[in-house]
Parts: C-alpha cells; structure tokens; sequence
C-alpha cells in the first residue's frame, strides 16, 4: 500500500503523471544545488581576494560590536545554545523515537543527514582555514576555524531536516505555517547570535546556509527516493 503521507503531498496532476512529477522534482533539486554551491563558491571566492564581502565582514562586525550590551550577549548566548548541544539532543531523541517505532528509513534520514552535516561542515573549515574575529576569545576558548559557521550551517540541516519529517504528519495548515515560520525564525536567530557574540562573520553564516541548504536538499531527495521505492514494491 502507498504510504499515506506520500499520497497526501502529490497533486493530483502527479498521481495522473507519475514520472513527469518525479523528473520535474529531480531537475529542480539539481538545479537548486547547482545554485547554493555556485553561491557557495562566488562567497569563499572573495576570501582570499580580500573583495567587497570582506569589507562588508568587517563593517558589520565593527559596528555590531559598538553597539551590543551585557544584556544582548546574554540572550544571544541562550539561543547559540540551540545550534549545538540542544540541537544533538533533539537530532538524538527524534532519531530514537522513529527507532522505537521500527520507521529505520526515518530514523536513518534524521541521524545521517545532521551528522554528515556537522562532517562536512568541519571538513569545509580545514579548507579554508579562515580565523575568526578577533572578538571571538571572549567566548571561544579553543582555537577552531570561522568559515563557514557550524551553527548556521548545522542548524538548517538538523531543524531543517526535523521540520520536512513533522510536516509529513501535520495535517492543519495553520500547524504547518506556524511550524514553518518557528524554525525559520530559530534558524535565522542562531545565525544572528554568532555575528552579536563577535565569534563569526557575516559571510561564515551565510556560507553556512548555501552549503548546509545544499546538503538539506541532498539529503531529503536521497530520502524521497528510498521512499518511493520502498513504497513501489
């Protein structure tokens, strides 16, 4: 039998045409890919040139830093701790929970996807080698590399891949726009709390979404195929 939540995210016009739909998906997920690692290398391109987004680099952390308080640092600090420790915790539950039910496709996609992330982050920063800001010691105790941010990048691919399983389930609209918009907005304040606390530039963050997006895509479309061939049997 079709699995349900499959059945409930195709248009009728994909169920009438099956293949059309799956290619349709395929060329856009290539697409999408080709342009957040273009993205992704027109940024780490500018780097080593010193170009405009440097400068910008600069700029924005100058002036973040003459004008945060105790206060901000403080919340920022609270929320930095959602793209790390709580983040592995929440991957490390969900993952359990979808074993516990024997849903091994699920469980895999949520443990795989976070953990290459973080992989893939850590082997992207031994690439480019860049430092951080010189405002990162108040915070960062143990020297480690600033392109791109793991916080920017492992939390869309760790929120991001929870949040496509949760809208399998999510049958109210309104459910599925407010889960939407909590992560994207969690997502975002993350990246925004490592700029503030000076221990990232601007650039890290964004490099962290395009290659993090990119991997998400990856990783959710390896899913869907799975899926659809399990479900083809």
């Amino acid at each position: 039998m079709p699995d349900s939540n499959l059945l409930r995210d195709v248009a009728p016009l994909a169920r009438k045409h099956p293949k059309a739909y799956i290619v349709a998906h395929v060329v856009g997920g290539v697409v999408l890919i080709a342009l957040l690692m273009w993205a992704f290398a027109a940024l780490a391109d500018e780097l080593p040139e010193n170009g405009w987004m440097v400068h910008l680099d600069h700029a924005v952390t100058n002036f973040v830093q003459a004008r945060n308080s105790e206060g901000g640092e403080r919340f920022f600090v609270v929320v930095s701790l959602f793209g790390a420790p709580l983040l592995s915790a929440l991957v490390a539950v969900m993952s359990l929970i979808y074993a516990s039910r024997r849903d091994w496709l699920r469980a895999g996609l949520v443990a795989f996807t976070a953990t290459s992330g973080a992989l893939l982050n850590a082997a992207l920063k031994q690439v480019f080698h860049r430092g951080r800001p010189e405002f990162a010691t108040e915070f960062i105790a143990h020297h480690s590399w600033s392109f791109p941010s793991g916080h920017a990048m492992e939390s869309l691919i760790g929120y991001g891949v929870m949040a496509y399983l949760l809208l399998e389930h999510a049958g109210d609209a309104m459910w599925r726009r407010l889960l939407v918009a909590a992560v994207v907005i969690l997502i975002i304040l993350i990246a925004t709390s490592r700029v503030y606390l000076g221990v990232h530039y601007l650039s890290d963050v964004i490099a962290g979404w395009l290659a993090g997006g990119a991997w998400l895509v990856v990783c959710i479309a390896a899913y869907r195929a799975e899926r659809r061939r399990l479900h083809a049997r």
